[in-house]
């Protein structure tokens, strides 16, 4: 029984190597360069021809199509375009790549990685044929046939139904040593896995000519999103056609002034849309200041008028405008409510101003006398006699002031400047009585913090009897 084992394995090994000398000898033969193009399927039943592989990021496909043909045997110059992802026929399209990938494997070198795998697979086999340990010889055995058995997966399924018919000999030789082991014999296809099936034949479409490159770009353009790929993909044609010889003369001057149209129209309609984005920009800026709610809301639907007229030949740049235009309806109704609000508010926000701005008055009795303080001049008791009167009289007005809620802050502020300004008075009364210079720098202090809270409030209080502004916004 050992011996049929070993003459089994011994006529499987020849196989082996047979296969290795056909694989070795054909890859020699084999001289065609690497082919780059592949293919994209759409979903309309176009077909476009790219140069390398795509990449699909989320909903986009980036690819690379030709803007010229191969020169003495160099990749053609291609131009990165993007397309959405719902346009292709990802089955027939997925279908081609690992159809060009397992050619472009066994043009790189795909029968003398084949021949190398066979010649080890085969090296193995000897080793095992060696063994006295026919237990050792099943185990590892095992491990040379689930080498095999993945070779085609790893490798584009190329050679998959060779492997096949080899993992079948293998199998009946495993079988057979179990059963000569004293093993219960089954099939080891079931147990470790079959090689993945070699993928449907799919046939590789020839390379484009000078025509289809052009032809492909025309087509191309108009499923294009961005309008700057666009444009850069019919000048790439239009170059094409200016130094690529062509025989047919009577084509190439059609296509040359069909180019020169599309160049031409896209020119047009970027134009025509650059237009509309001045005049949507400057006419809201304007009915924004003013919060026209209703100017803006008529202008959403001119923009999407002059779009409709357009052919909706820019749906990002309109969802831009558009997406700007909401922002801006957006501040616009939040400052008209605003305004209403400061409307019905302005009486008593008026009244208030009225209040404090008698109080304010650069030349008045307090600011003067708190202006002597701070520069340790003055002034003398009769100074501060009137002001301290001219200080009661605006707490007095403070305490009866009815104070709107958006006057809070700012009665704030005059509550602190009328402390400070009594905290100055009665600190400059006691350096008087007493002659202390240090207690006429503190007043001096209380004073400069009065007069600095005073400046503020003539900045602020107007602003109240003023309608709010429009905020500051980066639309």
């Amino acid at each position: 029984m050992r011996a049929l084992t070993r003459r089994r394995m011994a006529g499987l090994m020849l196989a082996l190597w047979a296969s290795a000398a056909v694989a070795g000898a054909q890859s020699v033969a084999q001289t065609s360069p690497v082919s780059p193009w592949f293919r994209i399927f759409l979903a309309d039943g176009h077909v476009l021809t790219t140069v390398g592989e795509y990449t699909r990021v989320d909903d986009v496909v980036l690819l690379q199509v030709p803007t010229g043909v191969p020169v003495d045997g160099a990749w053609p110059e291609a131009r990165t375009v993007t397309l959405p992802a719902s346009r292709v026929d990802w089955t027939r399209t997925d279908a081609y790549r690992e159809a060009m990938r397992r050619a472009q494997f066994e043009q790189a070198g795909g029968e003398r990685a084949y021949a190398a795998f066979t010649e080890e697979v085969a090296a193995t086999l000897r080793d095992v044929a060696l063994l006295p340990d026919p237990l050792e010889r099943i185990r590892r055995l095992e491990a040379a046939r689930m080498r095999l058995a993945q070779w085609p997966a790893a490798h584009h399924g190329y050679r998959a139904d060779d492997v096949a018919q080899t993992l079948s000999v293998v199998d009946d030789l495993l079988n057979g040593m179990r059963a000569a082991a004293g093993q219960k014999a089954f099939s080891l296809a079931l147990t470790t896995g079959a090689p993945a099936p070699a993928a449907p034949a799919v046939p590789l479409l020839p390379p484009p000519t000078l025509q289809d490159v052009v032809s492909q770009a025309l087509g191309l353009a108009p499923k294009v999103s961005d309008p700057a790929e666009r444009l850069l993909l019919l000048q790439s044609a239009e170059a094409l056609l200016a130094v690529a010889p062509t025989a047919d003369r009577r084509w190439a001057s059609a296509t040359r002034r069909q180019v020169r149209r599309q160049i031409k129209d896209e020119g047009r309609v970027t134009r025509k849309y650059a237009d509309l984005r001045t005049w949507m920009l400057d006419r809201s800026a304007r009915l924004l200041a003013a919060a026209d709610v209703r100017g803006l809301m008529s202008i959403r639907a001119d923009v999407l008028a002059r779009d409709a007229r357009l052919d909706h030949r820019r749906p990002a740049e309109v969802a831009s405008l558009l997406a700007t235009l909401d922002a801006r309806l957006e501040t616009a109704r939040r400052h008209r409510l605003l305004l209403e609000r400061w409307q019905e508010r302005r009486p008593e926000l008026e009244a208030y101003a009225a209040t404090v701005t008698r109080q304010l008055g650069a030349s008045s009795v307090l600011v003067r006398a708190l202006e002597e303080i701070k520069a340790l001049s003055g002034p003398g008791p009769e100074g501060l006699l009137a002001a301290e009167a001219h200080l009661a009289r605006a707490k007095v007005d403070a305490g009866l002031a009815l104070v709107p809620d958006e006057a809070r802050a700012v009665h704030g502020i005059w509550t602190s400047a009328q402390q400070l300004a009594a905290r100055a008075l009665q600190v400059r009364r006691a350096a008087i009585r007493s002659g202390d210079l240090q207690q006429a720098w503190e007043a001096s202090a209380a004073a400069a913090g009065a007069l600095l809270l005073l400046q503020q409030l003539r900045a602020d209080v107007p602003a109240l009897a003023r309608p709010p502004a429009l905020p500051v916004t980066g639309l």
